[in-house]
């Protein structure tokens, strides 16, 4: 009888153990999903904050869209004399050396000349320019055109390769610049921004859609 009390009593004793173990682990448990929700929240907040930082054609498009309709804009090539190059110039070169003569021209939506680009007038522009070729005038033209060619490995990418983004609607690119090496890009981005460098980090390498080698867009 005796015995048989000592075993109920271990009994009772493990029982409330592992009870209390059980609920120990709940509240911890249930802690840290607490925690990690309220990061997942933080995070998206960030990401959120910086999509409306960069979100740089929203009030472009917004403002722009019933005045200027890009597909209808040509650019004349008369504007654009192809350069003659008094000595022997890479052709990646001559995308890249074209393209940084422009750094600090001013943004303006259908901009296709010196005076003012956007982001597919600079690189319409600069391709003109350096090779004589009129390349299609807006991203979401060239995406239709060459988006089969796209590579979207960035250890392969070279300077003077067309680089594409995601950053706004519903279009499959939004955003076009020309890499220029050293994991850099130049391009118009926005109203508020002149002709720039950007490094392919944080926001640019979050919406990077791919990127277009030179050498299809010149028919090497």
């Amino acid at each position: 009888m005796r015995l048989f009390k000592i075993l109920k009593i271990n009994l009772e004793f493990r029982c409330l153990f592992f009870l209390s173990l059980f609920f120990l682990f709940s509240n911890q448990l249930f802690s840290q999903e607490n925690f990690l929700d309220k990061l997942d929240k933080e995070f998206e907040d960030f990401v959120n904050k910086q999509d409306s930082l960069f979100n740089i054609y929203s009030d472009d498009f917004l403002n722009w869209k019933d005045f200027v309709d890009l597909k209808k804009i040509r650019l004349e090539p008369e504007k654009a004399v192809v350069n003659e190059y008094k000595e022997i110039i890479d052709y990646r070169d001559k995308v890249t050396n074209e393209a940084m003569k422009y750094i600090g021209v001013p943004y303006l939506w259908g901009g296709d000349n010196p005076s003012a680009f956007d982001c597919s007038g600079l690189v319409q522009w600069t391709i003109k320019k350096t090779h004589n070729i009129l390349i299609p005038r807006t991203t979401n033209l060239q995406y239709n055109k060459w988006s089969r060619y796209f590579k979207i490995d960035l250890f392969q990418i070279n300077p003077g390769d067309i680089i594409y983004f995601k950053t706004y609607s519903s279009n499959p690119v939004s955003h076009v610049g020309i890499y220029i090496g050293d994991n850099s890009f130049i391009h118009s981005p926005n109203q508020n921004e002149n002709v720039m460098i950007s490094k392919i980090q944080g926001y640019w390498k979050n919406t990077f859609v791919g990127f277009l080698p030179i050498e299809i867009v010149i028919e090497i």
